[in-house]
């Protein structure tokens, strides 16, 4: 932890008043957290009768934005995956794979994109950084809202996403899928079970 603390204040030492408040209080915290920034790659989210959703198989990286929006799309296709392979599995969750394969390579190149902004790598990136959030922060609430927009490709990849209407699953489906109840209807209805 002591080399964590050396290199923050190698890195941000001298930058602003303010910031060498903070680096001197690095020696007096009892809490402490320092890690990087990465982006989880696997080659499958499948094993067995276990599959992967969200964070879990596909996070684009923290600080980045998408996340919900990935395991909100990859719950709704893994369910309508297994909706139309009448719960096996076997031929669901390639099938679920194969569906979010694009979303998700998407998804991972626009965080890459948004984390060089968001976590500069040089003093001169920080500085930007800094003076671009108070220009904008300056602006009226609608030409600032109204910018964000037009330079937020994560959001506009989120908001094009374009995802199959899959066919009402059936009681025996819901329940090889690990699904209980007994009401009709499409996906969505049951509560899916731990075992």
């Amino acid at each position: 932890m002591s080399r964590q603390k050396e290199l923050l204040c190698d890195a941000f030492a001298g930058m602003h008043v303010q910031v060498d408040r903070w680096l001197a209080e690095l020696d007096r915290t009892p809490a402490f957290y320092f890690d990087s920034i990465t982006q989880l790659r696997m080659d499958t989210w499948s094993k067995g009768r276990v599959t992967l959703v969200g964070d879990a198989g596909y996070c684009p990286g923290p600080a980045v934005g998408g996340s919900t929006s990935l395991a909100v799309v990859g719950a709704y296709v893994l369910a309508g995956e297994l909706a139309r392979a009448d719960g096996d599995h076997e031929r669901a969750f390639p099938a679920y794979e194969r569906a979010m394969a694009g979303y998700v390579r998407s998804s991972r190149e626009v965080a890459l994109s948004a984390a060089k902004t968001l976590i500069p790598t040089s003093r001169l990136g920080v500085r930007g950084l800094v003076q671009g959030a108070r220009l904008i922060s300056a602006l009226p609430a609608g030409p600032s809202r109204a910018l964000l927009r037009l330079t937020t490709k994560s959001a506009r990849l989120h908001n094009s996403v374009v995802v199959d209407d899959y066919p009402a699953s059936t009681t025996a489906s819901r329940r090889r899928a690990g699904l209980a109840g007994d009401a009709p209807g499409g996906l969505g209805e049951g509560t899916v079970t731990a075992s």
